[in-house]
C-alpha cells in the first residue's frame, strides 16, 4: 500500500514514504500508479474510477494498454514527439468503459515505494473539447485551505477549554500543555503537507503549455499559470485581484468581458479563435475556451479560461491550401485550380456565344539554361515570363503552370461575326503570346536572355468538353509545332492524331528492333586530296522486316526522345570497334548523341569496349555537336580529356550550325572540324557560303585543327575546297553510305 509521496528537486522522483493516502484517494484529479515494466495499474483513485467507468478493483486488474487506444508503435511515436517538442507530458486517446474515446494529457513521475519498488505516478487530465481538470485542482486547493483553517479554529477552541480547567490540578494542566504541544506539531505537519501539495499542483498547472486563468463572478483574477503570467510579462502575484481593464487595452478588455458575461449567463463554455497581439509585438492566433468554474460543492464561482497558440498550425493550413491550388514558384494557378477555372468557362459557354482555346506553352531548349546557368537563374526567368504572360490575359481567361517550363492558357473570344473570324482572332492572340515570350528578358546580375517557345492549341465551343481530351489535343498540336522546327504554334487537326499514333507505333517497333537486332551498320568513306579513302564514318540503318530499309532521320530523333539512343548508340560504337583490329589502315569515326555523351558511365563504357574488342583508340574519332559541349562545358571538357588520354580524337560535327564560339574551340581538346553540308551545297556559286567556308578554314588553320567537308557532291565543290586547302572530304561525290562489310571488301579489293 502506498502511504505518501514527495517530489524531490534533485531527482524528480516521488518517494512513497511521505504521501497522504487521503490526498490520493480523495483528490478530484484522475491518478494512477502504474508498473512501468508490465503496464499493470497498481492503484487508482476514486476520480479514476469515475472517469473511466470502472470500479477501482476493476482498474487494479487492468493494464494501461487496455485503456490506451493507441498501438505500441503510435505510443512510441507520441513519446518521441514529446521529446522533440520538449514536453513533460504525453497526449493519448483513452477508451472508457462505455467505449467512448477521450483525449487526455498524461503527466508522470517516477515513484519509489517503501519496499524499494519503482512505479510511475501519473496524473491524467481530460482535454477533450478543451474541458480540462485544472479548475478542480484549484478548487481542491481552496477546500484543503478551508479544512486546515477549520482544524486551526478547533485547536484554538480546544486550548481555551483546557485553560478553563487548569485550576483542577497541576497534573491536568501538564496534560493540557502536552496536548497543546502535540496539536501544534500536528498543525505544522499539516501545513507542511498542504504546502507540498500546493507546490505539486502548481507545478502541474505550470507544466501545461496553454495560457490558463481563473476569474470570479466580478471579473477579478483568482489565479493563473506561469504561461499566462509570462504572456502579460508579470508575476502571477501581480495578476491576482486585477481585472481585464487593468491588464489589457480597452477594446480587448471589452471583448473579454462580453464572452465572460456569456459564460456567466448560460453557464456553458464559449469557444473562439482570435488574433491577439503579444507583448513582443507579434500577432498570434489563439484558440480560446471559457467555461464555468465550479467548486467542490458544485457551486458556480466564476470563469475558467484556456488559450492555446495555434498560429503555426493556422499558417501550415494556409500554406497547404495555397500549395493545393497554386504553383509555389510563380504564384500562378496549378493544374487543380486551372481545371476549376476551365469548368467555369465551360458553364459560361453553354449560355454565351463564345469560342475558347486551350493552349500549352513549352519553352524551347529551356533545359540548356538550367544546365548552363543553374536552376536559380532558370526559376527567375520563369517568374518573369509568368508576369509577362499574365499581363496579356483578358477577363475570364486563365494562365497556369503545370510544372517545369510548361504553361497552360485558357483563352476566349466572342463569336460576334463568324466562327472563322473568331478563330483568326484567337490565332492572332497565339502570335501575340509567342511574340511576348520572344522579347528579351533582363536578369539583373545575369544579363539579357532571348528565349523562344512552341505553342500547341485546340479550339472548342462545346459546353461539356473533356479537359483531359482537350489537353491531349493541345499536346499533340505542341508536338507538331516542335516537329515544324519550334518557335512556332499549331492548332490541333484530326490528321495530327494519326501522326502521333504512327509515331507511337514506330516507338514500339523500335524497341523490338533492338531486341531482334534488326539494325545494320553502314559506313561512308572519307577521302584525302590524293583520292585515297583514309577513313569512314559509321552510320546505322534499320532493316525492318516489313517496311524494308528505314533511313536514320526517320528513327534517330525518336530514339533520342525515348532514351533508346543509349543502347542504339552503344551498339553502333561496339560494332565499329569490332571492325577496327582487322582494318588498321583506316580511321573510324562514330557519332555520339548528347544523351549518350552525358551518361555518367560513358567513359567507363568506352574503356570496356576498347578492351573487349582490342581496337586501337588512336584510330578512333568521336563526333559530337557544338550544342552538347556548350550546354555542360565543364563536365564535357573533363570527359573529353579522359578519353583523349586513351588516344581517342574528337571532331565537331555540323560545325557552323550551332553556337560556334571560338572560346570553346580554344579550351576544349578538339582535333577536327566538320563543315556542315548546308555550307557546301551551293558552292562555289554562293559567295556568302564561300566566304564562311574560307573563314572557317582560317580559324581551323590558326588553331591547328583538321577540317572535313561534308556533303561534297560535285567536282566544282571539290575543286573549290581544294583551292582553300580543305583536302579531307566526305559526300556522294566519293561514295554513298553502304553496308560495312560491303565497303570494307571493296576497299580491300
Amino acid at each position: 500500500m502506498i502511504t505518501g509521496f514527495l517530489l524531490t528537486q534533485a531527482t524528480g522522483q516521488i518517494l512513497a514514504s511521505q504521501l497522504p493516502t487521503r490526498f490520493f484517494e480523495e483528490y478530484g484529479a484522475v491518478m494512477l500508479v502504474i508498473d512501468p515494466e508490465t503496464g499493470e495499474i497498481r492503484q487508482a483513485n476514486r476520480a479514476a474510477a469515475n472517469f473511466y467507468g470502472y470500479s477501482i478493483e476493476d482498474l487494479q486488474r487492468m493494464r494501461i494498454q487496455d485503456i490506451n487506444a493507441l498501438d505500441p508503435e503510435d505510443v512510441a511515436l507520441e513519446r518521441e514527439l514529446a521529446r522533440q517538442e520538449d514536453r513533460n507530458y504525453f497526449v493519448f486517446p483513452h477508451r472508457l468503459a462505455d467505449g467512448e474515446i477521450r483525449t487526455v494529457e498524461v503527466y508522470s513521475w517516477p515513484l519509489e515505494t517503501d519496499e524499494g519498488e519503482t512505479y510511475l505516478f501519473s496524473v491524467v487530465i481530460d482535454i477533450s473539447g478543451k474541458k480540462i481538470a485544472e479548475a478542480s485542482i484549484l478548487e481542491y486547493k481552496d477546500r484543503l485551505e478551508r479544512l486546515a483553517e477549520h482544524r486551526y479554529q478547533a485547536l484554538a477552541a480546544s486550548q481555551q477549554r483546557n485553560l478553563q480547567f487548569m485550576w483542577l490540578a497541576i497534573l491536568t494542566q501538564l496534560l493540557v500543555i502536552s496536548l497543546l504541544v502535540w496539536n501544534i506539531l500536528h498543525r505544522r505537519q499539516a501545513e507542511k503537507n498542504l504546502q507540498e501539495k500546493t507546490i505539486i499542483l502548481e507545478g502541474l498547472l505550470n507544466s501545461i503549455p496553454d495560457l490558463i486563468f481563473f476569474k470570479d463572478k466580478q471579473g477579478k483574477y483568482l489565479g493563473c499559470n506561469q504561461q499566462f503570467a509570462n504572456f502579460l510579462k508579470k508575476n502571477p502575484e501581480q495578476i491576482l485581484g486585477s481585472s481585464d481593464y487593468q491588464l489589457f487595452e480597452d477594446k480587448h478588455a471589452k471583448a473579454f468581458y462580453q464572452t465572460d458575461t456569456q459564460v456567466l449567463a448560460n453557464r456553458q463554455q464559449v469557444h473562439t479563435e482570435e488574433w491577439t497581439r503579444f507583448p513582443d509585438g507579434s500577432n498570434r492566433l489563439l484558440d480560446k475556451i471559457k467555461a464555468p468554474l465550479i467548486d467542490s460543492h458544485q457551486d458556480f464561482i466564476g470563469v475558467l479560461g484556456i488559450s492555446r497558440d495555434i498560429t503555426e498550425r493556422h499558417e501550415s493550413e494556409q500554406r497547404i491550401k495555397f500549395l493545393a491550388y497554386f504553383d509555389p514558384l510563380t504564384n500562378l494557378p496549378n493544374r487543380y485550380l486551372f481545371q476549376e477555372k476551365f469548368a467555369e468557362t465551360c458553364k459560361r459557354l453553354s449560355s454565351s456565344n463564345e469560342l475558347a482555346a486551350l493552349v500549352i506553352i513549352d519553352l524551347d531548349h529551356f533545359k540548356n539554361i538550367n544546365d548552363a546557368r543553374g536552376h536559380t537563374t532558370g526559376d527567375r526567368l520563369l517568374i518573369s515570363l509568368a508576369n509577362r504572360l499574365t499581363e496579356l490575359l483578358q477577363e475570364h481567361e486563365a494562365l497556369a503552370r503545370f510544372g517545369g517550363d510548361e504553361f497552360v492558357l485558357l483563352l476566349t473570344e466572342d463569336i460576334s461575326e463568324s466562327l472563322e473570324q473568331s478563330k483568326l482572332k484567337l490565332q492572332q492572340r497565339l502570335e501575340d503570346f509567342q511574340t511576348a515570350l520572344a522579347q528579351p528578358l533582363e536578369i539583373n546580375d545575369q544579363g539579357e536572355f532571348l528565349l523562344s517557345s512552341s505553342l500547341g492549341a485546340t479550339l472548342f465551343t462545346n459546353a461539356e468538353p473533356s479537359f483531359d481530351a482537350l489537353l491531349k489535343e493541345a499536346d499533340i498540336a505542341l508536338y507538331a509545332a516542335k516537329e515544324a522546327g519550334r518557335s512556332t504554334w499549331r492548332c490541333f487537326e484530326p490528321s495530327m492524331q494519326k501522326q502521333v499514333e504512327k509515331r507511337f507505333e514506330l516507338e514500339g517497333e523500335l524497341r523490338k528492333a533492338l531486341e531482334a537486332e534488326q539494325f545494320v551498320l553502314y559506313l561512308q568513306p572519307k577521302t584525302n586530296r590524293d583520292g585515297h579513302v583514309y577513313g569512314t564514318e559509321s552510320l546505322v540503318r534499320w532493316q525492318h522486316p516489313e517496311k524494308g530499309l528505314i533511313p536514320p532521320d526517320a528513327f534517330i530523333p525518336l530514339a533520342e526522345d525515348t532514351g533508346l539512343i543509349l543502347p542504339l548508340g552503344e551498339w553502333v560504337l561496339k560494332e565499329t570497334l569490332k571492325l577496327m583490329p582487322t582494318h588498321p589502315q583506316l580511321c573510324f569515326a562514330v557519332n555520339i548523341s548528347p544523351r549518350q555523351f552525358r551518361n555518367p558511365d560513358f567513359v567507363n563504357r568506352v574503356k570496356t569496349l576498347l578492351e573487349e574488342t582490342g581496337a586501337d583508340p588512336n584510330k578512333l574519332t568521336l563526333e559530337v555537336t557544338e550544342g552538347l559541349l556548350i550546354t555542360d562545358f565543364k563536365q564535357s571538357s573533363k570527359r573529353m580529356a579522359a578519353l583523349q588520354q586513351l588516344g581517342i580524337s574528337f571532331s565537331i560535327d555540323d560545325f557552323g550550325t550551332g553556337y560556334s564560339s571560338l572560346s570553346y574551340l580554344k579550351k576544349l581538346p578538339i582535333n577536327e572540324l566538320k563543315i556542315d553540308r548546308s555550307f557546301i551545297k551551293d558552292l562555289p556559286e554562293d559567295t556568302s557560303d564561300a566566304l564562311l567556308v574560307e573563314t572557317m578554314m582560317a580559324v581551323a588553320q590558326h588553331l591547328d585543327l583538321a577540317v572535313v567537308a561534308e556533303g561534297v557532291e560535285t567536282q566544282a565543290q571539290r575543286d573549290f575546297l581544294y583551292s582553300l586547302d580543305c583536302n579531307l572530304h566526305q559526300g556522294y561525290f566519293y561514295g554513298k553510305p553502304e553496308p560495312a562489310a560491303q565497303l570494307l571488301a571493296r576497299l580491300k579489293d
